[in-house]
């Protein structure tokens, strides 16, 4: 979507930590959806029997721990 809209032939609405790279290379330009911008919590669905397996912990803390620290504007639910 992000090539599409960088070429000229698109729209599309996105977290700001998505478009990131492309903007501050100047590729796109990116606007505020509203006032303050939209903010959504994301969940990751996990099957019950898949819970407590220690590659699915492990998975979970990695993506939560890499997100917090490497995306633009992503922040823990209060």
């Amino acid at each position: 979507m992000m090539q599409l809209v960088a070429s000229g032939r698109g729209v599309c609405g996105m977290p700001h930590w998505a478009l990131h790279e492309y903007s501050s290379r100047g590729y796109v330009k990116a606007k505020r959806l509203g006032e303050k911008g939209l903010f959504a919590t994301l969940y990751a669905a996990v099957r019950t029997d898949m819970l407590d397996a220690p590659y699915m912990r492990d998975f979970l803390l990695t993506a939560k721990d890499t997100s917090f620290s490497t995306l633009d504007g992503v922040s823990a639910v209060r």
